[in-house]
């Protein structure tokens, strides 16, 4: 099934506005495009160093400087992920240096990266307080999480209800499987799904047969969206709810996310 993902604003009137109030033309959306991918590296120079790894970088990979050496994490192998992404371009995609759950991060030791990659990955987890837990594990002291997190108000989530902490809290205490089901039937009932250029489901029973398909299928759906609010509550929540002593260094609000850079504090 191949699905297509629509904004709920219409590509003509987000043209109309870019065009009339902002003195934009109608290829705003690759200039914006590169506005993000700008700012990424400006970051990116400022604070990846040494050795680390990049978790899902599959086709765009953050940009990195010559003082830093990266190895790929993705839970697929290359031949995985070409058969997976048949869309991209075989050569886009990245062959992973590591093979491994992202949340997890299984084979990497302890302490040993000075910095982690993970742009556009968290919301895909069904348990992200696991993933921030053991990108702290992985992390040398004073090692560099550099995030880049979607704006649901920005996205084709835009109509998606905000995952709070509580519930976050909640996969990571008492497991995922609880609320698995109820993430994919609020993602395909809020987002606007196209199964080539028809609504993907009109009836009921069409909405809880594709939901049945989603999760049979894996399909890698965002579980958890946010908005700006609740990112920082996320972030700010590691230490006191987790353990997590992570120092806020940097935040930025650049097109459709927002980029945090968190660096692990040194043992007392």
């Amino acid at each position: 099934m191949s699905i297509r993902l629509r904004s709920k604003i219409p590509a003509s009137v987000r043209l109309f506005f870019m065009r009339h109030l902002f003195g934009l033309s109608e290829d705003y959306s690759k200039r914006l495009g590169r506005i993000v991918s700008h700012n990424r590296m400006v970051l990116s120079a400022r604070y990846i160093k040494g050795e680390g790894i990049e978790i899902g970088g599959l086709g765009r990979p953050l940009d990195i400087g010559p003082d830093a050496k990266v190895r790929y994490v993705d839970r697929f192998s290359i031949e995985e992920l070409k058969a997976s992404y048949p869309e991209m371009p075989a050569d886009r995609v990245l062959a992973p240096d590591i093979v491994a759950n992202g949340e997890t991060l299984d084979p990497v030791p302890d302490n040993s990266q000075d910095f982690v990659i993970a742009n556009h990955v968290v919301e895909h987890f069904q348990n992200p307080l696991l993933f921030f837990q053991n990108v702290h594990r992985v992390l040398k002291n004073g090692g560099v999480l550099f995030l880049a997190v979607p704006n649901k108000e920005e996205t084709f989530d835009c109509d998606r209800p905000v995952t709070d902490f509580a519930h976050l809290y909640r996969d990571f205490t008492e497991g995922p499987e609880g609320s698995k089901r109820q993430h994919f039937e609020e993602f395909v009932t809020c987002v606007e799904l196209e199964d080539i250029g028809n609504l993907a489901w009109k009836t009921e029973a069409e909405r809880v047969a594709l939901v049945d398909k989603l999760i049979s299928d894996d399909y890698s759906i965002h579980f958890h969206v946010w908005d700006t609010d609740a990112m920082v509550e996320m972030i700010t929540s590691l230490k006191e709810k987790c353990d997590l002593d992570f120092r806020l260094q940097h935040m930025m609000t650049s097109g459709d996310e927002v980029v945090f850079i968190l660096r692990k504090q040194d043992d007392k």
